[in-house]
């Protein structure tokens, strides 16, 4: 994504706040979820919209590798000194897992911020936090999203509650939905439906009585971001690799995703003719006998995990 399409962002109701302790562009998200609830997409939509303030962000996962609806936890730090690693500390909490939400919030330093849903009740177990009640599933019957996506869609609610706290540009947040859904015109749509839900309920019935918010940089200029999976992918396709087998599972899956597109774009001849053989395989087992075979063969050959949990 280049930054040379920085807009500049307007001002929403909680950019009032101008405490002498006011914290800007110096803090740490992490959104507590469930593997397989779609909320790699509203995380990515969230990073991005804050790289395209201009402001030095990095966004990193932290899960074990496993099946669907166990916990997984997505860190973004956003500095304007550009440092990329984990803080010690989290600063704000979007807290949508129930099976660790206590554990998640007893872990804050004081001062911290906790976006919540309402149904969990954790206003009550610390009294130096600042806490932000969203009744999520009433806000996705919003949305107008039928009831089999509305699990999903509440995690585009959160980006937009946390676009309002922390000002982060709605015209931002809007580019970053429409290039997250960029061949999915109606999940666009519905998506970008979610998040002006979202940003309206915080506008109409959150107070901002935490310091952290974001303000437009230019720290960003020339450069691109990227998550590890995807670059791991482009350098495998710039090494030369023509055949990949595969078995998807969390968190390899993304690598063979982007090495598939990557491939079609720059290794089709002109004539339509493919360079190259992706095989998605019954089990990881599978995989790396076809990959060393292909080897074997003269190859080159490589797949993105040799069994769970082991890339």
């Amino acid at each position: 994504m280049a930054t040379s399409d920085l807009v500049v962002p307007a001002q929403s109701s909680s950019s009032d706040f101008k405490s002498p302790t006011s914290i800007v562009n110096d803090f740490s998200i992490q959104i507590a979820t469930v593997n397989g609830s779609g909320s790699q997409s509203a995380n990515n939509v969230l990073l991005r919209s804050i790289f395209r303030m201009g402001v030095p962000v990095s966004g990193k996962n932290l899960f074990p590798s496993n099946i669907a609806g166990l916990p997984t936890w997505y860190t973004i730090r956003a500095s304007k000194d550009g440092w990329v690693a984990r803080k010690a500390s989290i600063d704000i909490l979007i807290a949508m897992n129930p099976e660790t939400a206590q554990e998640d919030v007893r872990t804050l330093p004081a001062d911290a911020a906790v976006i919540y849903d309402e149904a969990i009740v954790l206003n009550e177990l610390r009294h130096d936090l600042t806490f932000y009640a969203v009744p999520f599933d009433k806000l996705a019957v919003e949305t107008g999203a039928e009831p089999k996506v509305r699990k999903l869609i509440k995690n585009m609610v959160y980006v937009g509650v946390a676009a309002q706290l922390l000002s982060i540009d709605m015209g931002s947040v809007e580019a970053m939905v429409g290039k997250q859904f960029a061949k999915k015109a109606k999940a666009a749509e519905l998506n970008l439906r979610a998040v002006q839900v979202g940003f309206r309920f915080a506008t109409e019935n959150l107070t901002k009585c935490d310091p952290y918010r974001v303000e437009a940089m230019n720290a960003t200029a020339g450069k691109i971001i990227i998550d590890g999976n995807a670059a791991a992918a482009m350098g495998a396709m710039f090494a030369g690799v023509t055949v990949v087998s595969w078995y998807p599972i969390t968190p390899s899956s993304s690598v063979v995703e982007q090495l598939i597109g990557y491939m079609k774009k720059h290794r089709v001849e002109p004539d339509g003719k493919a360079t190259f053989a992706i095989v998605q395989a019954e089990d990881e087992l599978a995989a790396i006998g076809m990959v060393l075979g292909a080897g074997w063969a003269g190859a080159r050959s490589m797949t993105a995990s040799s069994g769970r949990g082991f890339r």
